[in-house]
């Protein structure tokens, strides 16, 4: 009812001769300020409705594309990223200050790339995953080790899988037993 009163009052506005240009310019703005606020109202609830949808109890995680496999990354929590995801500015406010100045820049740009090119950095980490895991085989496969080869002092004899050394010259009344 009350709107219907309203456009009726604003239509009497409109057609009085005595309106300025200034008023008409403002009514015009008004109108279409209101309209694309409904037409963003709209679009913002029909995003959340879809996210709602996508991240429902069918949800298995998101898939990337890497070389000719997927992959599917599980999330834990689909129902909280749902709620995080569907409005950008939790997305963007930390990067930013209480001014909306962006602050962390670097951080900023990180994460624009990342959203942009997400299985492009998930073919790069696969493929260096791979190339790590096969150099570590090469290096098993050569039997490459880096620890300090011991060498037998020529003081050392072994009798029947005993060590036996001497220790200061061949004198037995000094015989010495040590137990490691």
């Amino acid at each position: 009812f009350l709107e219907g009163l309203k456009t009726k009052y604003y239509d009497e506005i409109k057609s009085r001769p005595t309106v300025s240009n200034e008023m008409s310019k403002a009514s015009e703005f008004f109108n279409r300020y209101t309209k694309e606020q409904e037409v963003a109202k709209k679009q913002h609830e029909d995003f959340k409705s879809d996210t709602n949808k996508m991240f429902s109890e069918e949800f298995k995680g998101f898939d990337f594309a890497v070389g000719e496999k997927k992959f599917r990354y599980s999330v834990n929590n689909p129902t909280d990223v749902a709620e995080a995801q569907s409005d950008i500015s939790n997305v963007v406010k930390k990067f930013l200050n209480e001014k909306g100045e962006v602050v962390d820049v670097k951080g900023y740009h990180k994460a624009m790339y990342a959203a942009r090119n997400a299985d492009t950095i998930a073919s790069h980490f696969y493929e260096q995953g791979k190339a790590d895991a096969v150099k570590d085989v090469i290096a098993k496969s050569k039997n490459v080790s880096n620890d300090i080869r011991q060498t037998r002092t020529p003081d050392d004899l072994f009798l029947n899988g005993l060590k036996v050394k001497a220790v200061n010259g061949m004198d037995s009344s000094k015989l010495k037993i040590r137990k490691k």
